[in-house]
């Protein structure tokens, strides 16, 4: 509710709304002593004057400067300009507003010295069919605060009250009426009056602008206007919610510039994506991902329950986390109660999925042509007669001549549901939420599924009003099925069945009555049959479990300083086992024995937990007006136990402090002191400090007047980070008690791995904050990196860790945001471009020769390094002998051997010899750029919304069965038929071969470019008017369906070119699905 008076008042009645907090505080502590005299003065002081045809903003006016009275009112409620006529001798304030309000339609409310005025009830309503409604309004701070001056209105008429100082109110009105609850600076709100209410809680949401967002950095929350470190937020809206995802990785991809995201698998149960935060390094990649302040696997949350996702990119962001944020962070913060009549919301949706890319194999007369072909191009004899081929043509003999398309007899359509339900509410005393989900998966082979059930509630009570403690609990249980016993003799991976079984070979065999066998066809050894995996090759159950208790008090000691705890416990366990009965496989036609396999029942377990405890005291002062100043120290412990002896923990101090002066200026400055159990005397400590500084310069006076500018930052920051992830005691070394003989080589110096970043940015905001600009440029060095370096050929006796070299990551990031309402249509775009370039600048004992990778100084990390082709060799590179034999003209330098059809390989150094000697440097796997853009409509009730990712400059090769399948003994696609003939010389494949041969050396000749741009989203949603929805005690009702990863654009179709999976990679998935969003 605004506060208005008049202008000709002192200041004073107006309070700005970063005040209000502070006052309404101040009105708690003095309320009981101020009681008496209030009552006293309101009964005693009176008034004398006399003003004809004045407006009542007058009359008030005159009122509030010969007293100690302010006026709290709506201005949009409330009209002061009738003219009206007064006379008072001696009067009280309420005899002077009686006279002055008659027939005006206006009420008042004395609490203390503040006169609160809204709006009067229409006389003409009958009373015994009103309803009564009492009760409070709160904001959604924690703990929350009671709003006095809150505009209570029956929707459609001009009846209504305010709440009082303590945030309570009483309102009647009949039943199907909608209440609006309206305050300046907040959301409205609507509530459906169906029966009395004694104790009706509402909570409003503070409608902040885009600067004065408040971002989530994990051991601090700061407004977006003061924050001077490289940090996104993920909006979630377009990257998560009502997205079918199984994995909350996959969220981020196309969410946040600076970030790159990688699904290599769609396996149910193990499709999670790969996260690196500007760059890559060597050893682990994974980002610090917290979940309220826990470390843990953010791929097991039910999304529902995200409130908010922050990346923390920068060294000035990640810093505060030390030795943990090397590889930057991602802090999780969940959904919690909020003061209000409880809710119960339903969200659930089902689909069916499909692979994004599927092999299309060749049929068996197509097979069995380019068998002959490739024996007959090595000097051998077809295995396959022409007559043989023609009866499988013809089909007459299914059985005996057989045309099997194991794509249409193994796979099948997936399906996808997931069901969440949430119960949440609460009061000033207490708040809570509850959520369950459960979602299930089944896979495009049979036996392939995963179900995964999970319980998440907290609540937070305030013991006082300046005392609150949280409690959150998260139970969590995934289980996974798989076709096939793992490490079982003759078990064989399905999907990798699919390519290496040809289509000559039957899948299974009709029954034969009394017969109690079951008939497979055999290719191989071992019954290499994927039909006969799937039903007799028994199954392998993955089970895991998670469950974390979070404690989280708070005491406000006083106004500004807080002292905040949290203690938390986190225990995985998983087991694994499997089951295959024995069985015997039997020759069809003869009935001969031709496999066993044997019972096997394999099982394992595994535990690991993690304790947390620390605590934290942060100050914010603002003073003159000018100088604001917030400061955090902590301490924290932990310890991670991974199994019977693994332990291994950590301690560090930490503080950090803002500055800020007049909102134009911003520094920064924060330390990190951690110790490690993982290192040695004398190398357990590691000290990791940032600075960082920032000009708003909209804020400056030669930019106030340019209105259509709302932000203009620039910021800059440098700071260290670490990382210590290279297991327990490898410092030290073990011993044989056998022989005595060392088995681990312990290094006594290895030490914290850091990194150095430097970072500047600019923030640009224009237009009442229409379009968003975010710029960002980062150089980054890796230094002492933790490595193991390959062992000595001469005199090598064993590997051990070691501090060495250098990695480069530099790069930078472009986004921008769009929104826009035209009526009712409203608008949102955004988008991102960034590009990261890495070079190894130190490598110890390098290069590290990896046969078609390579780790060399001046080059990329994991660098491809492959022979170099030109083309294929043709007939007319040969000197063809009268044995038949080919002999390679002058200049024509071969592998002996080597035919025309031959890749045609380049002698590098001119030894007249193709050698490793010969390999090169031919780029990287990491893309030049990764960037997205998402696009979001909505029409009245309608909403729309398509979201693009994608990566460029991506250097790939294809290998295996996709280069050379009948070298490498596996079935042929349709896009292997341009293979190389006399007739065909110009083919894209070389000539076939029973064997791959020296065709099979990494080459640049199975280059390939792996970008793509893939349309992730595209959703259409109904939301039914809540004119509709209401009279069934629904708030809200929406239908959606959803297609994810419909189209892909890319320049090869072969294979999918985000996972670039071989024979062996369960696909990823195009995902259509429908659900339904509903809450009471």
């Amino acid at each position: 509710m605004k506060k208005k008076q008049d202008k000709h008042l002192v200041s004073g009645i107006y309070c700005p709304k970063l005040k209000r907090i502070m006052r309404i505080t101040a009105f708690f502590l003095i309320c009981c002593a101020l009681y008496v005299s209030a009552e006293t003065y309101s009964q005693t002081k009176v008034f004398s004057f006399t003003m004809k045809n004045a407006s009542l903003e007058e009359v008030l006016s005159v009122i509030k400067k010969n007293s100690e009275y302010s006026f709290f009112y709506e201005d949009s409620q409330i009209d002061l300009s009738p003219k009206v006529s007064v006379s008072a001798k001696k009067e009280t304030v309420s005899s002077i507003l009686d006279k002055v309000l008659t027939d005006k339609n206006i009420s008042y409310k004395i609490e203390n010295k503040h006169i609160i005025l809204y709006k009067a009830e229409q006389k003409s309503q009958q009373a015994n069919n009103k309803i009564s409604i009492k009760g409070q309004v709160f904001d959604k701070q924690e703990p929350p605060s009671p709003l006095p001056g809150v505009t209570i209105q029956i929707k459609g008429s001009n009846q209504g009250v305010a709440t009082d100082l303590d945030g309570l109110f009483h309102i009647e009105a009949q039943r199907d009426d909608i209440l609006v609850f309206s305050y300046i600076g907040y959301k409205p709100v609507e509530y459906l009056v169906k029966r009395h209410q004694s104790n009706l809680i509402i909570s409003l949401e503070e409608n902040i602008s885009a600067l004065e967002e408040v971002i989530v950095t994990g051991f601090t929350e700061e407004r977006k206007l003061n924050s001077i470190s490289s940090i996104s937020q993920v909006k979630l809206d377009a990257t998560l919610n009502n997205k079918p995802i199984t994995s909350l990785s996959q969220a981020l991809q196309g969410g946040v510039t600076g970030i790159t995201v990688t699904q290599s698998s769609g396996l149910p149960g193990g499709d999670a994506a790969i996260i690196k935060i500007r760059g890559v390094t060597m050893g682990n990649l994974s980002p610090l991902v917290l979940v309220d302040g826990i470390p843990m696997d953010m791929d097991n949350l039910d999304p529902t329950t995200i409130e908010s996702v922050t990346v923390l990119k920068d060294a000035a962001a990640a810093a505060i986390y030390g030795a943990r944020a090397a590889n930057g962070v991602i802090v999780v913060k969940t959904k919690r109660g909020q003061p209000g009549k409880i809710k119960v919301s339903y969200n659930g949706y089902g689909g069916v999925q499909k692979a994004t890319y599927m092999p299309d194999f060749v049929n068996a007369p197509t097979y069995m042509r380019m068998m002959n072909e490739a024996y007959k191009n090595n000097g051998g004899d077809p295995v396959y007669t022409e007559d043989a081929i023609q009866k499988t043509i013809n089909q007459s003999d299914p059985y005996k001549y057989p045309d099997t398309n194991w794509t249409d007899l193994l796979w099948k359509n997936a399906t996808i549901q997931s069901h969440s339900i949430s119960v949440y509410g609460g009061s000033s005393i207490a708040r809570f939420a509850i959520t369950g989900n459960y979602m299930a998966q089944t896979g495009y082979v049979k036996d392939f599924t995963y179900d995964r059930l999970n319980l998440r509630a907290n609540t937070t009570v305030s013991l006082r009003e300046n005392i609150t403690v949280g409690v959150d609990l998260n139970v969590i249980r995934g289980t996974q099925h798989k076709a096939s016993v793992d490490g079982a003799t003759g078990a064989f991976n399905p999907i990798w069945l699919l390519y290496w079984t040809p289509p000559t070979i039957v899948g299974k065999y009709p029954q034969r009555e009394g017969d109690p066998n079951e008939y497979y066809g055999n290719y191989g050894s071992s019954m290499r049959n994927p039909l006969a995996q799937i039903e007799k090759g028994g199954f392998t159950e993955n089970l895991t479990d998670n469950i974390s208790v979070n404690l989280q008090p708070k005491w406000g000691i006083i106004p500004g300083l807080n002292l905040a705890g949290q203690f938390s416990y986190q225990v995985n366990s998983g087991a694994t086992k499997g089951d295959r009965r024995a069985v015997n496989f039997f020759d069809y036609d003869n009935g001969q024995l031709i496999a066993t396999w044997a019972n096997f029942q394999p099982s394992s377990t595994w535990r690991s937990s993690y304790y947390y405890i620390g605590g934290t005291v942060d100050y914010t002062k603002t003073f003159h007006e000018k100088h604001r100043l917030f400061a955090i120290a902590g301490v924290n412990a932990e310890l991670n136990n991974s199994g019977v002896w693994d332990e291994y923990a950590m301690q560090s101090l930490l503080a950090k402090a803002n500055y800020t002066y007049d909102d134009r200026y911003l520094f920064e400055a924060t330390i990190r002191r951690d110790g490690s159990s993982r290192f040695g005397p004398g190398n357990k400590f590691g000290w990791f400090p940032s600075g960082a500084i920032g000009w708003n310069v909209n804020k400056e006076s030669f930019l106030k007047e340019v209105k259509w500018i709302n932000n203009l930052k620039l910021r800059g920051s440098y700071g260290l980070l670490g990382n210590e992830n290279i297991g327990a005691y490898k410092y030290q070394s073990t011993i044989d008690p056998g022989n005595g003989s060392e088995i681990v080589f312990g290094n006594p110096d290895i030490s914290w791995e850091k990194v150095a970043m430097f970072n500047t940015g600019v923030d640009f905001s224009i237009f009442n904050n229409m379009i968003d600009i975010t710029f960002d440029y980062y150089d980054k060095l890796t230094s002492d990196i933790i490595l193991r370096p390959p062992l000595s050929a001469v005199g090598g006796i064993g590997q051990s860790d070691i501090n060495a070299g250098e990695i480069r990551n530099k790069g930078w990031e472009f986004s921008m945001n769009y929104m826009q309402t035209f009526g009712d249509w409203s608008v949102s775009a955004f988008g991102g471009i960034s590009r990261n370039k890495n070079k190894i600048e130190k490598l110890p004992g390098g290069p590290y020769d990896g046969g078609s990778h390579i780790d060399k100084e001046g080059h990329a990390l994991s660098s491809h390094y492959r022979y170099v082709s030109n083309g294929l060799l043709q007939e007319s590179d040969f000197i063809l002998q009268s044995d038949g034999s080919y002999t390679p003209k002058e200049g024509i330098v071969i592998i002996d051997g080597q035919q025309p059809g031959d890749i045609r390989y380049m002698d590098l150094d001119g030894d007249k010899m193709i050698t490793a000697n010969d390999r090169k440097v031919m780029g990287n796997g990491e893309p030049d750029f990764n960037y997205f853009a998402n696009l979001s409509l909505n029409w009245k009730n309608i909403d729309f919304e398509i979201m693009l990712q994608g990566v460029s400059g991506v250097d790939a090769y294809y290998g295996g069965v996709y280069s050379d399948p009948i070298g490498n003994a596996a079935s042929p696609q349709n896009f292997h038929l341009d293979y190389w003939t006399k007739e065909n010389p110009n083919a894209r494949f070389p000539r076939l071969t029973p064997t791959s041969g020296d065709n099979g050396k990494s080459s640049d000749y199975w280059f390939f470019d792996a970008s793509y741009c893939r349309v992730k989203y595209i959703q259409l949603g109904y939301t039914l008017p809540s004119s509709f929805t209401n009279r069934y005690w629904v708030s809200n009702l929406r239908f959606f369906v959803n297609l994810q990863n419909p189209f892909t654009i890319a320049k090869e179709n072969k294979i999918d070119p985000e996972s670039r999976g071989g024979e062996s990679t369960y696909p990823l998935s195009k995902t259509y699905s429908a659900g339904i969003n509903i809450s009471f």
